[in-house]
């Protein structure tokens, strides 16, 4: 697998659901030049979604704690990282987390790693996910391709 020469993604938005969209598709493509698959491609946009929501709510922060949005992302050889923090509490919890948990349950079953954790440089909370690169062998056909009927044949 090639990576590119930009193997980082930094970005820092302000946090506010409408600008996951846009993020989200960025990130998506920049995950596709680092030679994902479109499933890890997928699972990417889908964790990150998830962890916006999660962090600052699906509409805008929870609290009064405002900064922006930030998004980290590394790739190795087999590896591509995402890091999601705001200065935001985190994931509530109780009647107010109703529907949270799935997030959660969501994100943890999607990546190949995954963890909340306080931020270490300062107040609030990140969410850490983890995507395997490693290509799986191509299943062999079981029979040959067959020809395309948009070609005319004579």
């Amino acid at each position: 697998m090639a990576v590119t020469a930009a193997a980082r993604f930094d970005r820092m938005v302000p946090a506010a659901p409408d600008a996951v969209g846009a993020l989200r598709r960025e990130l998506r493509r920049w995950a596709r030049r680092q030679g994902a698959s479109p499933a890890v491609q997928s699972n990417v946009a889908l964790a990150f979604s998830e962890a916006c929501t999660s962090i600052i709510g699906a509409d805008g922060p929870r609290d009064p704690a405002e900064g922006p949005l930030m998004v980290q992302a590394s790739v190795t050889a087999d590896e591509l990282r995402v890091r999601v923090s705001h200065r935001s509490r985190g994931v509530p919890s109780g009647a107010d987390g109703v529907g949270y948990g799935f997030a959660l349950a969501l994100m943890a079953r999607i990546c190949d790693r995954f963890e909340v954790r306080r931020r270490d440089d300062r107040p609030g909370t990140a969410l850490l996910m983890a995507f395997s690169l490693k290509r799986s062998p191509e299943p062999a056909r079981s029979s040959p391709p067959r020809p395309s009927r948009s070609t005319t044949r004579r």
